[in-house]
């Protein structure tokens, strides 16, 4: 076989994996969809300085996409804040008379879900497992998480580590499957 058809045969069956990983990727994840609140992602990103694709990912886990997601302790919307946690935030962005009622509105459920992820990634200096387990168990665990440990922390929590896993898997799927959209020229409308 001739070296020049051993490339094509090689970078056809390359274009048809990548073609595959793209559509199983979009079917699994929605990662490739115009979701409805993209806008709003990209808005609040932005201006809190965070990864679209991370929030999009904390989402996913969070709620499933579904802005009417109540947790069974309580944590209300598409990102899945407390109430209490709520309060907080809209004293720091002087929101005025702010009711949790406000937390099932999706632009100001992902305004203040950014902010606040925005918030502890600084506050961890852009440790990601520590801002996602402080998101999940808050701050005042993890702090004291880091405190009793010499050298590696470990989430002693089941279900944070469990979270924490599943939206690093999530936000790592997402951008691999950015980077293969425009490494594929990929367009979404």
């Amino acid at each position: 076989m001739k070296k020049q058809t051993k490339t094509t045969i090689i970078i056809a069956i390359v274009l048809i994996a990548a073609i595959y990983a793209v559509f199983y990727i979009k079917i699994r994840t929605g990662v490739l969809d115009n979701i409805q609140y993209k806008d709003a992602i990209l808005l609040y990103s932005k201006e809190y300085n965070v990864d679209p694709l991370l929030i999009e990912a904390i989402m996913k886990r969070e709620s499933n996409m579904k802005p009417s997601a109540v947790s069974a302790k309580g944590a209300i919307g598409l990102m899945q804040i407390m109430p209490k946690t709520g309060r907080d935030i809209a004293l720091q962005l002087n929101v005025k008379d702010f009711s949790e009622d406000m937390l099932k509105d999706p632009d100001t459920n992902i305004k203040f879900g950014t902010f606040y992820t925005g918030k502890l990634l600084a506050y961890y200096k852009n440790n990601l497992v520590f801002a996602l387990s402080a998101y999940n168990a808050g701050i005042g665990n993890v702090d004291s998480w880091i405190a009793s440990s010499s050298d590696t922390v470990k989430i002693p929590f089941k279900d944070t580590k469990r979270h924490v896993k599943a939206i690093l898997f999530t936000y790592s799927v997402y951008k691999g499957a950015e980077r293969l959209r425009h490494l594929l020229k990929i367009k979404t409308t």
